[in-house]
Protein backbone atom coordinates (compact mmCIF):
# COMPACT_ATOMS: atom_id res chain seq x y z
CA UNK A 1 0.00 0.00 0.00
CA UNK A 2 1.23 3.50 -0.83
CA UNK A 3 0.76 6.41 1.53
CA UNK A 4 1.50 9.85 0.16
CA UNK A 5 3.94 10.89 2.83
CA UNK A 6 4.94 7.67 4.57
CA UNK A 7 6.08 5.60 1.62
CA UNK A 8 9.64 6.93 1.73
CA UNK A 9 9.98 7.98 5.35
CA UNK A 10 12.18 5.09 6.46
CA UNK A 11 15.35 7.12 6.05
CA UNK A 12 14.18 9.66 8.63
CA UNK A 13 13.85 7.06 11.35
CA UNK A 14 17.66 7.15 11.63
CA UNK A 15 17.74 10.92 12.01
CA UNK A 16 16.72 11.04 15.64
CA UNK A 17 14.86 8.45 17.73
CA UNK A 18 11.12 8.85 17.14
CA UNK A 19 11.31 11.33 14.26
CA UNK A 20 8.59 10.72 11.67
CA UNK A 21 7.98 12.75 8.56
CA UNK A 22 4.24 12.37 8.23
CA UNK A 23 2.86 15.77 7.31
CA UNK A 24 2.82 17.94 4.24
CA UNK A 25 3.57 21.62 4.67
CA UNK A 26 0.49 23.67 5.56
CA UNK A 27 0.39 27.07 3.89
CA UNK A 28 -1.35 30.24 5.05
CA UNK A 29 -3.73 29.94 2.10
CA UNK A 30 -4.72 26.43 3.13
CA UNK A 31 -5.34 27.57 6.70
CA UNK A 32 -7.46 30.44 5.45
CA UNK A 33 -9.58 28.04 3.39
CA UNK A 34 -10.24 25.89 6.46
CA UNK A 35 -12.37 26.59 9.50
CA UNK A 36 -9.72 28.51 11.43
CA UNK A 37 -11.54 28.03 14.73
CA UNK A 38 -11.36 24.25 14.25
CA UNK A 39 -7.72 24.15 13.17
CA UNK A 40 -5.70 26.71 15.11
CA UNK A 41 -1.98 27.23 14.66
CA UNK A 42 -0.08 25.51 17.49
CA UNK A 43 3.42 26.70 16.65
CA UNK A 44 5.25 28.61 13.93
CA UNK A 45 8.80 27.93 12.79
CA UNK A 46 10.27 30.86 10.87
CA UNK A 47 6.65 31.87 10.35
CA UNK A 48 5.62 28.51 8.84
CA UNK A 49 2.50 27.26 10.65
CA UNK A 50 2.05 23.90 12.35
CA UNK A 51 -1.66 23.36 12.95
CA UNK A 52 -3.82 21.32 15.29
CA UNK A 53 -4.67 18.88 12.50
CA UNK A 54 -0.99 18.27 11.87
CA UNK A 55 -0.40 17.65 15.56
CA UNK A 56 -3.36 15.25 15.72
CA UNK A 57 -2.08 13.33 12.70
CA UNK A 58 1.40 13.14 14.22
CA UNK A 59 -0.05 11.90 17.50
CA UNK A 60 -1.80 9.14 15.54
CA UNK A 61 1.48 8.12 13.93
CA UNK A 62 3.39 8.16 17.22
CA UNK A 63 0.65 6.16 18.94
CA UNK A 64 1.24 3.32 16.46
CA UNK A 65 4.71 2.90 17.97
CA UNK A 66 3.35 2.52 21.50
CA UNK A 67 1.76 -0.42 23.27
CA UNK A 68 -0.83 1.59 25.14
CA UNK A 69 -3.51 0.17 27.38
CA UNK A 70 -7.11 1.13 26.65
CA UNK A 71 -6.97 3.80 29.36
CA UNK A 72 -3.69 5.21 28.02
CA UNK A 73 -5.13 5.29 24.49
CA UNK A 74 -7.91 7.54 25.75
CA UNK A 75 -5.24 9.93 27.04
CA UNK A 76 -2.92 9.74 24.06
CA UNK A 77 -3.35 13.42 23.12
CA UNK A 78 -1.95 14.60 26.44
CA UNK A 79 0.65 11.82 26.57
CA UNK A 80 2.01 12.48 23.06
CA UNK A 81 1.37 16.20 22.50
CA UNK A 82 4.89 17.35 23.42
CA UNK A 83 6.56 14.64 21.32
CA UNK A 84 4.30 15.37 18.36
CA UNK A 85 5.04 19.11 18.46
CA UNK A 86 8.77 18.47 18.92
CA UNK A 87 8.71 16.11 15.96
CA UNK A 88 6.94 18.58 13.71
CA UNK A 89 9.23 21.43 14.77
CA UNK A 90 12.27 19.29 13.95
CA UNK A 91 10.92 18.43 10.51
CA UNK A 92 10.10 22.09 9.86
CA UNK A 93 13.66 23.06 10.82
CA UNK A 94 14.99 20.43 8.45
CA UNK A 95 12.87 21.82 5.64
CA UNK A 96 14.18 25.31 6.35
CA UNK A 97 17.74 23.98 6.30
CA UNK A 98 16.98 22.15 3.08
CA UNK A 99 15.93 25.43 1.45
CA UNK A 100 19.03 27.20 2.77
CA UNK A 101 21.32 24.53 1.37
CA UNK A 102 19.72 25.04 -2.07
CA UNK A 103 20.01 21.33 -2.88
CA UNK A 104 19.82 20.35 -6.54
CA UNK A 105 18.55 16.95 -7.68
CA UNK A 106 18.46 15.46 -11.14
CA UNK A 107 15.44 13.75 -12.69
CA UNK A 108 17.55 10.58 -12.75
CA UNK A 109 17.62 10.58 -8.94
CA UNK A 110 13.84 10.93 -8.79
CA UNK A 111 13.29 8.30 -11.48
CA UNK A 112 15.35 5.70 -9.64
CA UNK A 113 13.29 6.03 -6.45
CA UNK A 114 10.01 6.22 -8.35
CA UNK A 115 10.79 3.05 -10.29
CA UNK A 116 11.77 1.29 -7.07
CA UNK A 117 8.34 2.14 -5.62
CA UNK A 118 6.54 0.98 -8.76
CA UNK A 119 8.39 -2.34 -8.78
CA UNK A 120 6.84 -3.26 -5.44
CA UNK A 121 3.60 -3.92 -7.29
CA UNK A 122 2.79 -6.83 -9.62
CA UNK A 123 1.80 -4.59 -12.54
CA UNK A 124 1.66 -0.92 -13.61
CA UNK A 125 -2.12 -1.08 -13.22
CA UNK A 126 -1.79 -2.25 -9.60
CA UNK A 127 0.62 0.61 -8.94
CA UNK A 128 -1.75 3.18 -10.44
CA UNK A 129 -4.65 1.76 -8.42
CA UNK A 130 -2.64 2.02 -5.20
CA UNK A 131 -1.85 5.64 -6.00
CA UNK A 132 -5.51 6.39 -6.70
CA UNK A 133 -6.66 4.61 -3.53
CA UNK A 134 -4.45 6.92 -1.50
CA UNK A 135 -5.56 10.03 -3.35
CA UNK A 136 -2.07 10.48 -4.77
CA UNK A 137 -0.98 11.35 -8.29
CA UNK A 138 2.23 10.41 -10.04
CA UNK A 139 3.41 14.01 -9.81
CA UNK A 140 2.51 14.10 -6.11
CA UNK A 141 4.55 10.98 -5.44
CA UNK A 142 7.48 12.39 -7.38
CA UNK A 143 7.30 15.57 -5.28
CA UNK A 144 7.38 13.47 -2.10
CA UNK A 145 10.38 11.55 -3.42
CA UNK A 146 12.16 14.81 -4.26
CA UNK A 147 11.66 16.17 -0.75
CA UNK A 148 12.77 12.91 0.86
CA UNK A 149 15.97 12.84 -1.17
CA UNK A 150 16.69 16.47 -0.30
CA UNK A 151 15.99 15.70 3.35
CA UNK A 152 18.53 12.88 3.13
CA UNK A 153 21.10 15.45 2.02
CA UNK A 154 20.32 17.41 5.18
CA UNK A 155 20.70 14.24 7.27
CA UNK A 156 24.07 13.59 5.64
CA UNK A 157 25.15 17.14 6.45
CA UNK A 158 24.08 16.66 10.07
CA UNK A 159 26.18 13.49 10.33
CA UNK A 160 29.41 14.96 8.96
CA UNK A 161 30.80 15.93 12.36
CA UNK A 162 30.20 12.55 14.00
CA UNK A 163 33.16 11.57 16.16
CA UNK A 164 35.24 8.75 14.65
CA UNK A 165 35.10 5.47 16.55
CA UNK A 166 38.44 4.23 17.90
CA UNK A 167 39.61 0.85 19.14
CA UNK A 168 39.49 2.33 22.65
CA UNK A 169 35.81 3.25 22.18
CA UNK A 170 34.98 -0.31 21.12
CA UNK A 171 36.91 -1.85 24.00
CA UNK A 172 35.30 0.50 26.54
CA UNK A 173 31.77 -0.34 25.38
CA UNK A 174 32.61 -4.04 25.46
CA UNK A 175 34.00 -3.86 29.00
CA UNK A 176 31.18 -1.63 30.27
CA UNK A 177 28.41 -3.92 28.95
CA UNK A 178 29.41 -7.54 29.65
CA UNK A 179 25.81 -8.78 29.77
CA UNK A 180 25.32 -7.86 26.12
CA UNK A 181 28.03 -10.34 25.11
CA UNK A 182 27.02 -13.30 27.27
CA UNK A 183 25.86 -16.36 25.34
CA UNK A 184 23.74 -18.93 27.24
CA UNK A 185 24.19 -22.68 26.99
CA UNK A 186 22.98 -23.79 23.55
CA UNK A 187 22.13 -27.06 21.84
CA UNK A 188 22.05 -27.70 18.12
CA UNK A 189 18.93 -29.79 17.62
CA UNK A 190 17.39 -31.92 14.87
CA UNK A 191 13.87 -33.31 14.92
CA UNK A 192 11.35 -35.42 13.06
CA UNK A 193 7.78 -34.18 13.36
CA UNK A 194 4.47 -35.96 12.94
CA UNK A 195 1.61 -33.48 13.14
CA UNK A 196 -1.53 -34.24 15.13
CA UNK A 197 -4.85 -33.19 13.51
CA UNK A 198 -6.86 -30.73 15.59
CA UNK A 199 -9.79 -33.17 15.85
CA UNK A 200 -7.67 -36.28 16.51
CA UNK A 201 -9.05 -38.73 19.05
CA UNK A 202 -6.87 -40.35 21.70
CA UNK A 203 -6.57 -43.55 19.67
CA UNK A 204 -5.46 -41.62 16.59
CA UNK A 205 -2.85 -39.74 18.60
CA UNK A 206 -1.52 -42.99 19.98
CA UNK A 207 -1.27 -44.44 16.46
CA UNK A 208 0.76 -41.40 15.34
CA UNK A 209 3.04 -41.72 18.36
CA UNK A 210 3.62 -45.44 17.68
CA UNK A 211 4.53 -44.77 14.05
CA UNK A 212 7.11 -42.24 15.16
CA UNK A 213 8.45 -44.66 17.78
CA UNK A 214 8.85 -47.23 15.02
CA UNK A 215 11.06 -44.81 13.09
CA UNK A 216 13.13 -44.19 16.24
CA UNK A 217 13.68 -47.95 16.60
CA UNK A 218 14.88 -48.14 12.99
CA UNK A 219 17.28 -45.24 13.58
CA UNK A 220 18.76 -46.86 16.69
CA UNK A 221 19.08 -50.15 14.80
CA UNK A 222 20.96 -48.22 12.09
CA UNK A 223 18.45 -49.31 9.45
CA UNK A 224 18.17 -45.65 8.50
CA UNK A 225 20.05 -42.54 9.62
CA UNK A 226 18.31 -39.77 11.53
CA UNK A 227 19.02 -37.35 8.69
CA UNK A 228 17.57 -39.67 6.03
CA UNK A 229 14.54 -40.43 8.21
CA UNK A 230 13.88 -36.71 8.65
CA UNK A 231 14.05 -36.16 4.91
CA UNK A 232 11.74 -39.13 4.26
CA UNK A 233 9.17 -38.86 7.05
CA UNK A 234 9.23 -35.49 8.84
CA UNK A 235 6.20 -33.27 8.29
CA UNK A 236 8.20 -30.14 9.10
CA UNK A 237 8.85 -28.98 5.55
CA UNK A 238 11.20 -26.20 6.67
CA UNK A 239 13.76 -28.64 8.15
CA UNK A 240 13.07 -32.05 6.61
CA UNK A 241 15.39 -31.69 3.62
CA UNK A 242 18.14 -30.46 5.93
CA UNK A 243 18.05 -33.62 8.01
CA UNK A 244 15.68 -32.07 10.53
CA UNK A 245 18.38 -29.59 11.64
CA UNK A 246 16.76 -26.71 13.56
CA UNK A 247 20.01 -24.94 14.42
CA UNK A 248 20.89 -23.83 17.94
CA UNK A 249 18.28 -23.45 20.68
CA UNK A 250 18.48 -22.41 24.34
CA UNK A 251 16.72 -23.66 27.44
CA UNK A 252 14.24 -20.78 27.28
CA UNK A 253 12.89 -21.13 23.74
CA UNK A 254 11.86 -24.79 23.58
CA UNK A 255 9.32 -26.89 25.58
CA UNK A 256 10.57 -28.29 28.91
CA UNK A 257 10.55 -31.97 27.78
CA UNK A 258 12.90 -30.92 24.99
CA UNK A 259 15.14 -29.12 27.47
CA UNK A 260 15.46 -32.20 29.67
CA UNK A 261 16.27 -34.37 26.67
CA UNK A 262 18.73 -32.04 24.93
CA UNK A 263 20.72 -30.71 27.82
CA UNK A 264 20.77 -33.73 30.13
CA UNK A 265 21.92 -36.39 27.65
CA UNK A 266 25.02 -36.64 25.52
CA UNK A 267 24.98 -35.52 21.87
CA UNK A 268 23.79 -38.17 19.45
CA UNK A 269 21.07 -39.55 21.70
CA UNK A 270 17.67 -39.90 20.02
CA UNK A 271 14.66 -39.15 22.22
CA UNK A 272 11.42 -41.11 22.53
CA UNK A 273 8.38 -39.41 21.00
CA UNK A 274 7.75 -36.07 22.72
CA UNK A 275 4.53 -34.10 22.41
CA UNK A 276 4.28 -30.35 21.74
CA UNK A 277 1.60 -28.04 20.35
CA UNK A 278 2.87 -28.89 16.87
CA UNK A 279 2.58 -32.67 17.24
CA UNK A 280 4.89 -35.54 18.17
CA UNK A 281 8.66 -35.22 17.75
CA UNK A 282 11.70 -37.34 18.11
CA UNK A 283 14.70 -35.12 18.65
CA UNK A 284 18.45 -35.46 18.58
CA UNK A 285 21.11 -33.23 20.10
CA UNK A 286 23.76 -32.69 17.45
CA UNK A 287 26.02 -30.45 19.53
CA UNK A 288 26.07 -28.80 22.96
CA UNK A 289 27.85 -25.51 23.55
CA UNK A 290 28.38 -24.26 27.11
CA UNK A 291 27.57 -20.73 28.22
CA UNK A 292 30.34 -18.37 27.16
CA UNK A 293 31.29 -14.76 26.62
CA UNK A 294 31.66 -13.43 23.07
CA UNK A 295 35.26 -12.31 22.67
CA UNK A 296 36.10 -8.69 22.00
CA UNK A 297 37.54 -9.68 18.64
CA UNK A 298 34.31 -11.43 17.59
CA UNK A 299 32.18 -8.55 18.89
CA UNK A 300 34.00 -5.86 16.92
CA UNK A 301 32.24 -6.55 13.62
CA UNK A 302 28.85 -5.69 15.14
CA UNK A 303 30.05 -3.07 17.62
CA UNK A 304 31.75 -0.81 15.10
CA UNK A 305 28.65 -0.04 12.94
CA UNK A 306 26.49 0.30 16.06
CA UNK A 307 28.85 2.80 17.71
CA UNK A 308 29.28 4.68 14.44
CA UNK A 309 25.50 5.04 14.17
CA UNK A 310 25.31 6.20 17.80
CA UNK A 311 27.93 8.84 17.02
CA UNK A 312 25.92 10.00 14.01
CA UNK A 313 22.79 10.20 16.15
CA UNK A 314 24.64 12.38 18.65
CA UNK A 315 25.90 14.63 15.86
CA UNK A 316 22.39 14.97 14.43
CA UNK A 317 20.94 15.77 17.85
CA UNK A 318 23.55 18.48 18.38
CA UNK A 319 22.89 19.88 14.90
CA UNK A 320 19.13 20.05 15.57
CA UNK A 321 19.70 21.77 18.91
CA UNK A 322 21.89 24.35 17.17
CA UNK A 323 19.18 24.94 14.55
CA UNK A 324 16.62 25.43 17.33
CA UNK A 325 18.89 27.90 19.07
CA UNK A 326 19.05 30.07 15.96
CA UNK A 327 15.47 29.63 14.80
CA UNK A 328 12.43 31.81 15.40
CA UNK A 329 9.95 29.42 17.02
CA UNK A 330 6.66 30.77 18.39
CA UNK A 331 4.35 28.59 20.49
CA UNK A 332 0.63 29.46 20.64
CA UNK A 333 -0.92 26.50 22.45
CA UNK A 334 -0.06 24.46 25.53
CA UNK A 335 -0.75 20.79 26.02
CA UNK A 336 -3.53 21.64 28.47
CA UNK A 337 -5.21 23.94 25.95
CA UNK A 338 -4.86 21.36 23.20
CA UNK A 339 -6.26 18.62 25.42
CA UNK A 340 -9.33 20.67 26.26
CA UNK A 341 -10.06 21.18 22.56
CA UNK A 342 -9.59 17.51 21.64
Amino acid sequence: MIRSVLIFTTLFITLLPGIIVAEEITTEAEIASQDSAANLVVVRVYGDPITENQVLNMISELAKQENYTLEQSKQRNSLLFDRAVENLVTVSLMRAQMREMNIALSDTDIDAQFNQAAQRFPSPEAFQKALADQGLTVSGLRDSIRENLMMQKVVDEMSKNAAPITEADIEKFYNDNPNQFALPERARMAHILFKIPMDALAAQKEEIRKRLEGIRVDIEAEIISFSDAAAKYSQDESTALNGGDMGFVTRTNIPKPFVDMLFNTKPGTVSPALESQSGYHIIKALEIRPAEQVSLQDAKSSLLPMLEENAKQSARQKYIEELKGKATIEYFMTMEEFDKRH
